[in-house]
Formats: C-alpha cells, structure tokens, sequence
C-alpha cells in the first residue's frame, strides 16, 4: 500500500491528511468484491476542502473509505485465486 498526498496550497489541513489514508487502508481491508482484503494499491489524494465547524478526523476518515470505494468501483476491480505452497509430510 502506498499514499501519496498530492494537495497544494492547504486545501486539506496536514492534520486532516493522515485520517483521510486511515479512511482509506481501512476501507481496502474489507475491499468491494466478497469483502476480501485488496492488496498493491496506490492512493493519491489529490485535492479536498474543509469546513472551519464542520470538519474533524472522524469525518476526514470517512471521506477517504468513501472516496477509495468509489473510486475502486470505477477501477473495474477483479477478484483474484489465491496461491499458496503447501507441503505434505507424511
């Protein structure tokens, strides 16, 4: 998982950023097919705006899971066959 933060000129205040990336890994560990975990994903947070009395963490938070959803469903996501090594003793 990476997070790039992208935003110029403080559109989002740096105290509000690391909430919007929580929002997001915690949206990726139950994904949007089957609830699987979606693994190898870059989010970069391009621009936003706040709220003086509106705006916290908790609703930065939220933003970033709401905003990774959807932005996962419009990526055509794809559900992959899990691989493992198994070794049989006997």
């Amino acid at each position: 998982y990476e997070f790039v933060n992208k935003v110029t000129g403080g559109r989002i205040p740096r105290e509000y950023i690391p909430s919007v990336d929580a929002g997001a890994q915690e949206a990726m560990q139950f994904g949007i097919l089957a609830g699987y975990e979606m693994v190898g994903v870059r989010v970069t947070l391009l621009d936003g705006g706040y709220h003086e009395v509106d705006s916290s963490e908790l609703a930065f938070k939220i933003a970033g899971s709401q905003a990774f959803k959807e932005g996962a469903r419009k990526a055509s996501p794809v559900l992959l066959e899990p691989m493992m090594a198994v070794e049989v003793t006997t």
